[in-house]
């Protein structure tokens, strides 16, 4: 059904969504100004992203479509392709390790730092009461206040600072109001109970117990230069966690296809961007979010894992059609679903980046998306785009004097 998607014109490619029940003509409208003038302040219009579609994923033997929000050519493509192969070794295999979101109040310089930590290690099913009362709800839902923790940190010459942790099951939601409701609650009661005022309590985007395991094995055999492939791989992955200059370009390519889908299902981006790096550093070192290894037997072994504060409910999601429509071609049921599917497919843009780097190179099938893109500046018309596309990669130097030459040819401006 998907093969050859890529050449299929627009219609086209609808219609093969419709037909495997991924697409609904009703979401694919433009964002309302009555619902963006409410989404943000002093709106003026609406900015467009190109919004395209990777199939070919296989996630825990189920077919999945991504959708993905991006403006950067050869996202969808180098997901795509990494799709496919994984899909013809078996696919990809995925986990929700825990998923809980993790919020903060804090006391600067209190007076008797320990006393209230043992008052809220011995209080937590009043402070769960409170919390619960401030935000009942997500307790009918199955959700909650999980746990409270607490850590006094003791800086020479800086501030002093108590710190109670909340870690609260949100269940589809990515929880950022229930969160900061239940933590202004906890932070009024502790800080009338001591006298003491609380210098802020907010959420935490550092989510360490909302995270997501996705793996592949992939037999050397189903890929170019076999002989070679698996330890080139292995080195590259090796080369990101030694070399934090190799590790961020790394993970940015990871996060071209996380990004993608993040923006597409209308979570925060934003929100995404500030766990995944601050996950990669808890080592102390920056280091890459996905692994690549050799097994026994030669086969290449990869994998990823990485906090994913998302929802699957809440915030745009509802009153955004195109985040509807992405639902609808993605298919998933809940939160954890997607988490699955947006890790599989960081896992498959870097296994793209990697597999390029350490074969032909990455230039090599930028190149061909970069000349469709300066021919397009230069003013082709869709009837001679290929033709001045392939002309223009022949051409060097390649670049919008050119384009402007060839273009001019074609349409007949010389």
């Amino acid at each position: 059904m998907y093969t050859k998607f890529y050449k299929k014109d627009i219609a086209a490619r609808k219609a093969v969504l419709a037909q495997d029940h991924r697409y609904d003509e009703s979401l694919d409208t433009p964002l309302p100004e009555s619902v963006y003038d409410n989404m943000i302040e002093n709106a003026i219009t609406a900015y467009e992203l190109p919004m395209g579609v990777a199939p070919g994923f296989l996630i825990n033997g189920k077919d999945v479509v991504m959708a993905m929000v991006t403006e950067e050519p050869s996202v969808i493509a180098a997901a795509s392709n990494a799709a496919k192969i994984f899909q013809r070794n078996g696919g990809i295999t995925s986990h929700v390790e825990s998923r809980f979101m993790r919020g903060q109040i804090a006391f600067a310089n209190p007076k008797n730092p320990q006393e209230m930590m043992e008052f809220v290690e011995n209080n937590f099913s009043e402070l769960q009461h409170i919390a619960h009362t401030a935000y009942p709800s997500i307790v009918k839902r199955g959700g909650g206040l999980h746990k409270i923790e607490t850590k006094y940190v003791m800086n020479p010459d800086k501030t002093h600072f108590l710190i109670v942790y909340l870690i609260v099951d949100t269940q589809e939601a990515m929880g950022a109001n229930m969160m900061n409701t239940m933590l202004e609650a906890v932070k009024s009661y502790l800080a009338e109970t001591f006298a003491t005022e609380a210098l802020m309590g907010i959420l935490s985007n550092l989510t360490t117990e909302s995270v997501v395991h996705a793996s592949v094995r992939l037999n050397p055999d189903t890929l170019k230069h076999s002989d070679l492939i698996a330890s080139r791989i292995k080195q590259a992955s090796d080369l990101a966690m030694v070399d934090p200059y190799r590790a961020a370009t790394h993970n940015k390519g990871i996060m071209n296809g996380i990004d993608a889908v993040v923006l597409a299902s209308g979570n925060d981006w934003r929100a995404i961007e500030a766990a995944v790096h601050s996950y990669a550093s808890l080592s102390g070192t920056y280091q890459p979010l996905t692994k690549w290894s050799i097994a026994d037997n030669g086969d290449i072994l990869g994998s990823i894992t990485l906090p994913m504060p998302i929802g699957a409910v809440g915030g745009s999601m509802g009153i955004h059609p195109k985040a509807q429509l992405a639902r609808k071609i993605m298919k998933f049921e809940n939160a954890q679903d997607l988490m699955m599917m947006i890790a599989s497919v960081g896992l498959a843009q870097n296994f793209a980046a990697i597999y390029a780097l350490t074969t032909d190179g990455i230039q090599k099938g930028h190149m061909a998306l970069h000349a469709r893109s300066l021919a397009l500046q230069a003013g082709a018309l869709a009837e001679h785009l290929d033709a001045i596309v392939t002309e223009l990669t022949q051409t060097q130097p390649m670049n919008l004097e050119a384009a402007h030459k060839i273009v001019s040819k074609y349409e007949g401006r010389e």
